[in-house]
């Protein structure tokens, strides 16, 4: 296992890492925050050099002090050899697996060697596979097409709207997430949409530590008006005007979020991953 820090191979392996999209989209988005000031102190880590065939981006080991953090203990994984895998795996300085952790990518094929390697640590994994979306930029004519919806006006979040996200993300609603989301806010492009005269956000969506559009959220009042896809593009925007990938995931059985995606200009292009951790 090697830590990539000369700023010449971190470019390189971006070039690498976008010649395989859609699979390496976690890892190449994680990428992109660390060439561009690294806000979360994610490390890069590469199987070998420069033949590299596994990557992952996580924080150092140092800074995941907290055994039951998974927000902080996050890994990103894209890998081109699953047999090789296994040994960038089991290398105690790429994971931690005495603490609860989360590894997202988007590879179901990983989902074999991850349990498999996981369970040698005395639990499994527990994975969440839902449908991802990619777009490979954004045009003029995209901006021209977002609803004007009379009453609202569009923002960023503010870091102490972090409660407001987290009482309502699936994969939230506990204090580790609000400080987590806050931090992404803090660092993070988001849009939300606000009524006019009244501070508190009817409707939202942010980008985190991998780049990824997430944690989508609008109040039924305004929902089916258009105000998911101006938002969704808002933000499109500015993640292309700073170079960024640009995709997000949506559950199966989300049939409103999929039509919105797909209405925001975002085919469908594959699967995003996550395994969840906790050791026995």
């Amino acid at each position: 296992m090697l830590i990539l820090t000369c700023s010449s191979k971190l470019a390189t392996l971006r070039r690498l890492l976008t010649n395989n999209f859609p699979e390496s989209l976690k890892v190449c988005g994680a990428l992109h925050h660390v060439i561009d000031q690294n806000p979360f102190g994610l490390q890069v880590l590469v199987d070998q050099w420069p033949a590299v065939t596994s990557v992952m981006c996580r924080p150092p080991m140092e800074e995941m002090t907290d055994p039951s953090d998974p927000y902080t203990n996050t890994y990103f994984l894209f890998s081109k050899d699953p047999q090789g895998l296994r040994q960038f795996l089991q290398d105690p300085q790429t994971v931690n697996w005495k603490q609860e952790l989360q590894i997202q990518g988007c590879q179901p094929s990983l989902t074999d060697v991850l349990q498999e390697v996981s369970s040698k640590h005395g639990s499994q994994m527990h994975t969440t596979s839902n449908l991802l979306y990619m777009r490979d930029g954004i045009e003029s004519e995209d901006l021209e097409k977002m609803n004007n919806i009379s009453d609202l006006q569009f923002s960023s979040l503010k870091p102490e709207e972090a409660n407001l996200v987290n009482e309502v993300w699936a994969f939230g609603g506990n204090p580790l997430a609000e400080r987590y989301i806050s931090h992404c806010i803090k660092n993070f492009p988001s849009v939300c949409a606000r009524r006019l005269g009244i501070g508190k956000p009817v409707a939202w969506t942010m980008s985190e530590q991998s780049a990824e559009m997430r944690m989508g959220f609008t109040e039924k009042k305004y929902r089916n008006q258009g105000v998911f896809r101006t938002m969704i593009t808002q933000l499109t925007h500015k993640l292309n005007s700073k170079g960024s990938p640009l995709y997000c995931h949506v559950a199966p059985d989300n049939m409103s979020s999929q039509a919105a995606t797909r209405g925001a200009g975002f085919p469908l292009a594959g699967r995003w991953q996550q395994w969840k951790f906790q050791p026995s």
